[in-house]
């Protein structure tokens, strides 16, 4: 059974958020979206 991980939790959400973040950027660049989609170049952590 799936326990939940030890540790930060926030940290962990963010290290989920920057490898989802870098992979949209990636496919953004891919496909050539103009302005990459308006993804920034780095990922905002701050929930709005």
């Amino acid at each position: 059974m799936p326990t939940e991980p030890g540790g930060d939790i926030d940290a962990l959400k963010d290290a989920y958020a920057t490898v989802a973040h870098s992979f949209s950027l990636a496919m953004a660049r891919e496909l050539r979206c103009e302005k990459n989609g308006g993804l920034a170049a780095k990922p905002v952590l701050d929930p709005a």
